[in-house]
């Protein structure tokens, strides 16, 4: 204690020791959730819990106890871990317009580490992670000291009933509002925690059976397997655009650089001979858990994380299965798995690419190393070297759109030479991967919009043949790229050069060019596979075709 304190009288110590030791305890919880604007916030008002703590600590004092040394640095450890879960409560719901969920999110926790290493460099990387593990190490040392410092000066028993009167008055005065209508003090620790120990509680009893809730929806008729004539034979593609959510057609910031981006795309794919329709729909997700739109397209249903993993247990048909049926090869492309998942088989695909699958030995961009443009070349390469007695079903999931976002991978014209980049100037590789502005990440994730929008429009141009093609995102990009209160909506595009596979997304209200309605009654992604199997179960339907598209809005 500084001498200046040492001379003030003891009374006058011990209660700037408790100001001071609940003043620490308060600031770890000022981090919130802003339910109202569905943000990150931070809320200045003291918590009640703090008080309460420091409280049992007088009643304590009065007993004549006090902590043991183990016990004191094990409650520190409680409180700091609190304050974490309250801070990663409101980081969630800020980034991915949802709750937390320790029992499901927790294992993601690796990826995310990695994620952030590879972003920042192994040497940065090791620094900052070691960082915060030094920071949370010391922020418990901080706690268990004040602690201590608080048991010292309620010693006295007249202390103790002090403190205990001012805490008693503090509880008083809680319902006492503010000139917002808010409370004198915080009471949001508690029910958090509270909150989040029942969600762990019926998580738990949903993944073990327990909890029955899904039961209806896995147990959901489907249509029977069958052909689908109406498709006349012709190719089908599916491509998961990473992070392509409507807050780039909505929002003026990255509007500006994406609207001219489109316009050329529907150019070159128009010039090439197709059609082009675009939509939007209502992806399952926010921010991030991509496998959860892609699932809720393959399935039929809209997929939570509860959900994505009951029904891999299950006996439903997927997508994958419908096609198989029809006579279709099917073929999945997915550089951002490393490794097959556990319950890869259950999807339904005869035959599954990953990452080490595609043999990129070029630079690494972004989480995921391999730039969208190589990808797309080697599926071109794969669906050639294929038995072509059959048409091809495919699944591309693209990644150069993924958060972080950088380095965004350049586009270039000599597809040959995607991967190996000869033709990439020493100049360009020290743009592409200067080091990025952490606290602005929108531009490169415009930018990585832009090159996927380049590149699949060359793609289309250079293809042979009457294909129907959908393009569509996979969810909107995290909350400090979307901002607040958005739309859970994502672009969908549709494209062939046969009028006939097009017209039922025209009767549902697709309208024409890249540019979707921003108005309309848009579906969840959980009714395109019930809609498509319908569309096409018949080829007599598909040539009864209205010849030009219909709007439908609001």
């Amino acid at each position: 204690m500084p001498a200046m304190f040492r001379r003030r009288p003891a009374p006058v110590r011990a209660a700037l020791t408790l100001v001071i030791g609940a003043a620490l305890l308060c600031l770890l919880f000022v981090p919130a959730r802003d339910d109202d604007n569905l943000r990150f916030a931070i809320d200045w008002r003291p918590e009640i819990e703090p008080l309460l703590l420091i409280g049992v600590l007088a009643l304590l004092a009065l007993a004549g106890r006090r902590l043991s040394p183990w016990f004191r640095w094990t409650l520190a450890t409680l409180v700091v871990l609190a304050a974490l879960w309250q801070f990663a409560d409101a980081l969630v719901l800020s980034f991915f317009d949802r709750e937390l969920n320790l029992y499901l999110d927790l294992p993601h926790v690796p990826n995310l580490l990695a994620l952030f290493y590879e972003a920042a460099g192994p040497w940065r990387g090791f620094v900052e992670v070691a960082g915060v593990a030094l920071g949370a190490i010391a922020a418990i040392a901080v706690v268990a000291y004040a602690l201590g410092a608080v048991e010292r000066a309620l010693r006295p028993h007249a202390h103790a009933r002090a403190c205990l009167g001012v805490v008693a008055v503090a509880l008083l005065l809680v319902p006492l509002p503010l000139a917002d209508g808010e409370s004198l003090l915080g009471a949001r620790t508690a029910p958090t925690l509270a909150h989040q120990a029942a969600l762990l509680y019926r998580s738990w009893a949903v993944m073990h059976g327990y909890d029955q809730q899904y039961a209806a929806a896995l147990a959901a008729p489907q249509p029977p397997l069958g052909r689908l004539d109406g498709l006349k034979h012709h190719d089908v593609y599916i491509v998961f655009f990473e992070s392509y959510g409507t807050v780039v057609l909505d929002d003026p910031r990255y509007a500006a650089k994406i609207a001219p981006a489109l316009a050329e795309f529907q150019a070159t794919v128009e010039q090439a001979g197709y059609q082009l329709l675009s939509s939007r729909i209502v992806s399952p997700t926010f921010g991030g858990g991509s496998w959860l739109a892609h699932g809720s397209i393959e399935s039929g249903l809209k997929l939570d994380q509860f959900l994505a993993r009951l029904i891999t247990q299950s006996k439903r048909n997927t997508l994958a299965r419908y096609m198989a049926a029809a006579g279709y090869r099917t073929i999945e492309v997915a550089p951002g798995l490393k490794t097959p998942a556990p319950d890869t088989g259950f999807w339904g695909f005869a035959q599954s690419y990953f990452a080490g699958d595609l043999g990129y030995a070029g630079p690494p961009f972004g989480w995921f190393d391999i730039p969208d443009q190589y990808t797309l070349r080697r599926v071109d390469a794969t669906a050639a070297a294929t038995d072509g007695r059959a048409p091809l079903f495919a699944q591309i999931v693209l990644v150069s759109s993924h958060t972080p976002f950088v380095p965004v991978p350049p586009y270039v014209a000599d597809w040959s030479d995607a991967g190996d980049y000869r033709s990439v100037t020493p100049e360009a590789w020290k743009r592409i991967y200067a080091p990025p502005d952490w606290s602005a990440l929108g531009e490169p994730y415009v930018a990585s919009v832009v090159y996927d929008l380049q590149t699949l429009g060359a793609w289309l141009a250079h293809r042979d043949g009457d294909a129907l093609v959908i393009i569509l995102g996979d969810h909107q990009p995290p909350g400090f790229i979307s901002g607040e209160k958005q739309p859970w909506t994502v672009p969908i595009h549709v494209l062939s050069r046969d009028p006939d596979l097009i017209w039922p997304f025209a009767a549902a209200g697709y309208a024409e060019g890249a540019m979707p309605p921003r108005t309309g009654d848009f579906k969840g992604m959980e009714s395109f596979l019930d809609d498509f199997l319908k569309a096409f179960a018949n080829q007599e339907a598909a040539l009864a075709a209205p010849a030009t598209p219909e709007h439908r809005s609001d």
